[in-house]
């Protein structure tokens, strides 16, 4: 059974990153698919799939990407907080993450969208996320007038409406599945420039 690391490590960047490497390395499928909550002005939660792109351990950030149109992007937008976790079955390991969240700066939000394959391009512009549609068949006529519309571009440039958004690590929590439920939990907490943490039972 795998442990968490005793003492508890000063600072659970480094941990963080192991992990979500050596989930990449052993996940066949979506290894950075992350859940992640949000809550509605008057109080209703709502939880999703989102794709964790990059740490930015440095900074203390992680960064997703979506439409801005969308309902989670509408949440976000109007409370400023949020809260993800990675689950990996083939390890037994849980990652949390709960913080303030922003819109990534512009040339970030450019830069990772110049990297994605032309189709996913595409699907940004056709895409109203979360609107009424009368069938799912109408998105490809939606996706063909896109297509038309860039056929003489050498790039296709990021939508407006697309883009990044940083979540702030104020919290940080391990788990590792245990025998008989006895799970390991050990939460960080930012404090100033460090970090707190505490271990937690099961």
């Amino acid at each position: 059974m795998e442990t968490l690391p005793r003492p508890a490590p000063d600072d659970p960047l480094l941990l963080t990153q192991r992990w979500l490497d050596e989930a990449a390395a052993a996940t066949r499928i979506n290894p950075w698919a992350m859940a992640l909550a949000t809550v509605s002005a008057d109080g209703i939660p709502a939880v999703r799939f989102v794709l964790l792109k990059s740490l930015a351990a440095d900074q203390r950030f992680i960064v997703f990407y979506t439409n801005y149109g969308s309902r989670k992007a509408r949440e976000l937008d109007a409370t400023g907080r949020a809260a993800g976790v990675l689950y990996w079955h083939e390890s037994g390991r849980q990652l949390r993450f709960e913080g303030p969240v922003g819109r990534s700066p512009d040339d970030e939000s450019d830069a990772y969208f110049a990297t994605r394959a032309e189709p996913s391009q595409l699907n940004a512009w056709a895409s109203e996320q979360s609107q009424p549609i009368a069938s799912p068949d109408d998105m490809a006529g939606q996706l063909e007038t896109r297509r038309r519309e860039f056929d003489d571009c050498d790039s296709i440039p990021r939508p407006t409406h697309w883009g990044g958004y940083r979540l702030g690590l104020d919290s940080i929590e391990f788990w590792v599945s245990g025998d008989d439920r006895f799970h390991e939990r050990l939460r960080y907490r930012q404090t100033g420039s460090g970090w707190s943490s505490v271990w937690l039972q099961p």
